[in-house]
């Protein structure tokens, strides 16, 4: 069982021709690789798996591999995938799946130029019990690609625009299992070209997976705190966040997994200071009688 990574969440905000626009990057460590890791940010969630061995379990591998489709032997493979995004911004301009690529420069002898796709996955898995008596259902219809891909090639990191499906994954009616990648290209798979990058398990943490998250205007996030009118500002925030406390009998400030962080309210501030605080998501609580309120909100570098 590996160490327990802490979330690598990175923020930053600029200023662009057509106005103001913000970025939030989520890169998931390692996590537990105990079967619990579901994508959340400090436990990713991929592997791939090799018809060629099919009982092999790859969860806890450094890298994720894809494939053309093979008719002259079983050495073809998937990659799966998966981002928790319930508590990342719901309205977004635009979101990438940013990977590393692994170079593939030596040979090629056989399905050298294929166009791979990703899939929506249409019922839960285990990253660390996927083989290939297993796999979950998918979409039959991708929703992004082609991606080309030729031999030979070392692409280094790229991204790639998945905002329609992170669109579906916020909306009430997405169901969120995560994706699949890989090539319908059929032909005989001899060191053929790959769709290979370097899973949320590689050491080096800049290589890992990541979403990047455009957002526009002053939070990107909707909530029902913003919906009842809840002044809280500013959001992003860097070292106070203001509210009005007298409407409440408790307000307090957790992480995305329920811990009460410590930041101490001033009350001629009217607000917390948080200059202590990591960057990343966080959700104030605000509670009057039996109600509660949440707003997400985020600190920024």
């Amino acid at each position: 069982m590996k160490k327990l990574t802490l979330l690598l969440a990175l923020f930053f905000a600029f200023q662009l021709s057509n106005g103001q626009q913000n970025v939030l990057i989520i890169q998931p460590g390692p996590g537990l690789n105990d079967g619990t890791d579901n994508g959340t940010p400090d436990a990713g969630k991929d592997t791939w798996v090799n018809r060629f061995a099919p009982g092999d379990n790859y969860g806890d591998s450094y890298a994720s591999a894809s494939s053309p489709r093979s008719n002259c032997n079983t050495s073809d493979y998937k990659s799966y995938f998966r981002f928790d995004v319930f508590s990342l911004p719901d309205e977004v301009d635009s979101v990438f799946f940013g990977v590393t690529h692994l170079p593939h420069t030596t040979y090629c002898y056989a399905n050298c130029d294929a166009d791979f796709y990703f899939y929506h996955l249409t019922e839960p898995w285990d990253e660390m019990a996927l083989i290939q008596s297993n796999l979950p259902s998918e979409d039959p219809t991708p929703f992004y690609g082609p991606i080309n891909i030729t031999f030979p090639n070392d692409f280094g990191n790229r991204e790639y625009n998945i905002t329609d499906a992170y669109n579906y994954w916020k909306s009430p009616e997405g169901n969120n299992f995560g994706f699949v990648t890989y090539s319908p290209t059929v032909g005989c798979n001899n060191a053929a070209v790959t769709f290979s990058v370097y899973s949320s398990d590689e050491a080096e943490e800049t290589f890992r997976p990541y979403l990047k998250i455009y957002y526009g205007g002053p939070t990107g996030v909707n909530d029902a705190a913003e919906r009842d009118a809840v002044t809280v500002y500013p959001n992003p925030f860097k070292d106070q966040l203001i509210f009005d406390a007298a409407e409440f009998d408790r307000y307090y400030l957790t992480d995305l997994y329920g811990k009460v962080v410590d930041v101490t309210y001033d009350e001629g501030l009217g607000g917390f200071h948080t200059d202590q605080l990591s960057t990343g998501l966080y959700i104030l609580h605000l509670e009057k009688g039996s109600e509660t309120h949440t707003v997400k909100v985020i600190k920024g570098e």
